[in-house]
């Protein structure tokens, strides 16, 4: 997907749905959820929303952040920290260290649940073989 980054750029919704790969419902979602706000234009008697590149980029690092696995809360206190310029390397580290813990749980679970279904599958054949 290219994505266009000049500063000037203002979009509608359906533009920054195309730019992103994002649906407008999941764009409006993410203004309800106050992760992106944007502009309201003078343009047409209802005001249509704007987008400028903040939000372009603001909406590539919430679907960064989502396929990394995390929530829509820790992405709304990331963004917040990140804008604050309270957000220190040491922090940022430890963010990660926490996501990659839980990953490697979730990765461990996930395992132990694949060698369950192996043994359970196995244990139909076996009975398949024996009634057949």
């Amino acid at each position: 997907m290219n994505v266009i980054y000049r500063e000037d750029l203002i979009v509608r919704i359906g533009e920054l749905a195309e730019q992103t790969g994002m649906t407008r419902d999941a764009i409006r979602f993410y203004e309800r959820i106050s992760l992106i706000k944007p502009e309201r234009g003078q343009e047409g008697r209802h005001g249509y929303r704007r987008y400028d590149v903040s939000v372009v980029r603001r909406l590539g690092l919430i679907k960064q952040a989502k396929a990394l696995g995390f929530s829509l809360g820790e992405i709304q206190e990331l963004l917040d920290a990140w804008a604050n310029h309270t957000f220190r390397p040491e922090q940022k580290r430890a963010v990660i260290a926490d996501k990659i813990v839980v990953i490697d749980r979730k990765i461990s679970e996930l395992q132990e649940l694949s060698r369950e279904l192996k043994l359970a599958l196995a244990s139909i054949r076996d009975e398949c073989q024996q009634t057949g």
